[in-house]
């Protein structure tokens, strides 16, 4: 009995035990869990941490890949302007040569029968002078002739003297020539040399960041999806503004075409009403009836509004035909100007993305779509107006900041990652005047890029082949 009785108890005690012990479990649970769940929101934070930071790296590295690859254009184009000119002076030196050395065969040539010339004059001499020599003479007319010998002998004598001399200073001025030349090459060869250098330095970096890229192939291929993306974006943004545009200029049209269309009703309801009373009032002269006075002031009332319509038909065609030409004045000019347009920022600059579709120097696989070209330039540099025109339309978008858009009769040029800006919409922009700041991004060293384009209307147009 007292078996079971300890039994009963040992079970009551473990029962007892599992109920107090049983929600000490359930709050540790909970704990585990809250503590589960502020670790994994802490992993998430730091995974998204860690790709906007890879992100903005492959952002970073593609940049400067781009900016690489526009030194390296540069240089490869310079080099080839140093070969060029080195081949060109090499030419020279080797022109210069030859006449040296024709100059010297000649100077030799010229000294030998000099000498030759006098030696021989004096053998017919022989030690006697001048005088002696003529006096020696056998008869009058020998010493004639050996008097206009000595004459003609000397007359030659200081020319072939002046020749020589002459001669020996063209040889020393085409000397110095060559010497200026050798200089010249020599120094051209020492700058290729540096560039070349310079270029393989370039081209080592280059390869450092195409390994790097290539290993982070799924971040590329999302910053590229991206940029895709913003530039998609852009486009379909400033086609709608033009359609939009378009639309309103063919509303504004049609209006003052409606205008201009009642307005020649009226004026032709006028002159019929005019007819008619100008027939009533003949009539009434006809008929001699007596409140002719009367109707004549009646009459001077629409003949005084006649006259005041005509000037109002003129002015209105002449304001018409006034717009009309100035804008095709501004069209012909901008198109006129075509490879003459101001570049759209002074100073420094290297276009780190071209034009068009294109597979990417280095990253094979990589094409891009650039429907204008990128400009880097130095930081805190202004965009500025490549011809007179105004401001159509100011707006932002993710990527390229802010974005304006000048109108130049057919012709837009747009203007976009700018920071700050400087016109307002509808404002009329000179040539060289201030657009805005172009957008520095301190997550890449400030670099500072400014994206231009050239259209007409819709159709999209390679900037370099307007501007200079």
């Amino acid at each position: 009995m007292k078996e079971v009785v300890k039994r009963c108890l040992r079970f009551i005690i473990i029962v007892v035990i599992a109920a107090v012990s049983m929600p000490a479990a359930g709050q540790r649970t909970a704990k585990n869990i809250k503590k589960e769940k502020q670790e994994t929101t802490r992993k998430i934070k730091e995974t998204s941490r860690k790709i906007d930071v890879n992100t903005k790296e492959t952002s970073r590295q593609m940049n400067k890949l781009n900016s690489l690859n526009a030194d390296i254009r540069e240089q490869v184009r310079s080099i080839r302007k140093m070969q060029h000119s080195i081949d060109s002076v090499n030419r020279s030196i080797r022109k210069l040569n030859d006449s040296v050395a024709a100059f010297d065969r000649h100077l030799s040539y010229l000294r030998n029968k000099y000498a030759e010339a006098v030696r021989k004059i004096d053998s017919h001499k022989g030690s006697m002078d001048k005088l002696s020599f003529i006096f020696s003479s056998e008869s009058f007319s020998q010493a004639y002739r050996r008097m206009r010998y000595l004459e003609q002998f000397s007359r030659w004598k200081s020319r072939k003297s002046e020749e020589i001399k002459s001669l020996k200073e063209g040889v020393e001025r085409h000397r110095e020539r060559l010497a200026v030349m050798k200089e010249s090459r020599r120094r051209s060869l020492e700058e290729m040399k540096l560039a070349r250098r310079e270029l393989q330095e370039a081209r080592d970096t280059t390869s450092v960041l195409v390994a790097d890229l290539k290993k982070e192939g799924k971040l590329l291929k999302a910053y590229l999806r991206k940029k895709e993306k913003e530039s998609r974006a852009l486009d379909d943004e400033l086609e709608r503004i033009i359609v939009e545009e378009q639309r309103r200029a063919e509303e504004a049209r049609k209006a003052e075409e409606k205008r201009q269309a009642e307005e020649r009703k009226r004026r032709q309801e006028e002159e019929k009403r005019l007819a008619r009373e100008e027939r009533e009032q003949q009539d009434g002269k006809n008929d001699v009836k007596p409140e002719q006075p009367k109707k004549g002031k009646t009459e001077a009332r629409p003949i005084e509004d006649q006259a005041e319509a005509k000037p109002e038909k003129q002015e209105n065609s002449q304001t018409f035909d006034n717009v009309a030409d100035a804008e095709r004045k501004l069209t012909g000019s901008f198109e006129d100007n075509r490879g003459r347009l101001l570049f759209p920022v002074s100073g420094k600059y290297k276009i780190v993305k071209a034009f068009g579709r294109q597979r990417h120097p280095d990253l094979r696989y990589v094409q891009t779509d650039n429907s204008g070209i990128d400009i880097e330039v130095p930081a805190g540099s202004e965009a500025r107006a490549v011809f007179a025109g105004k401001v159509s339309e100011i707006f932002r978008l993710p990527g390229f900041n802010n974005i304006v858009m000048v109108r130049h009769g057919s012709y837009l040029t747009i203007y976009a990652n700018l920071e700050t800006i400087s016109v307002k919409k509808g404002d009329t922009v000179n040539a060289n005047q201030k657009i805005g700041r172009i957008y520095s991004d301190p997550d890449d060293g400030n670099r500072t890029i400014l994206h231009f384009e050239v259209r007409k209307e819709k159709v999209k147009l390679n900037p370099e082949h307007w501007v200079k």
